[in-house]
């Protein structure tokens, strides 16, 4: 049972952290890349805004990528700390 509430909340843990990174995809890449969507040139204001959107178009994606990859790593996280 202890197994199995650590792999519950592992996987919680790693869909909110996909989606986390989801969410900062958009406005990241736009600052490293200097696309159309730069928060240095456009304001916070702009970079806060897509975040929303970002999220929508990349949080499938990284949602099951980050429970393939993250889930294992948070669950030996959560196993070293008994």
């Amino acid at each position: 049972m202890k197994t199995l509430g650590r792999l519950v909340l592992s996987a919680i843990l790693a869909i909110l952290a996909s989606l986390i990174v989801a969410g900062l995809f958009l406005p990241v890449y736009g600052i490293v890349e200097g696309g159309p969507y730069n928060c240095l040139s456009d304001g916070v204001g702009t970079c806060l805004s897509e975040i929303p959107l970002s999220a929508l178009l990349y949080g499938p994606l990284f949602s099951i990528a980050g429970l393939l990859v993250l889930t294992p790593v948070f669950m030996t996280i959560l196993s070293w700390r008994d």
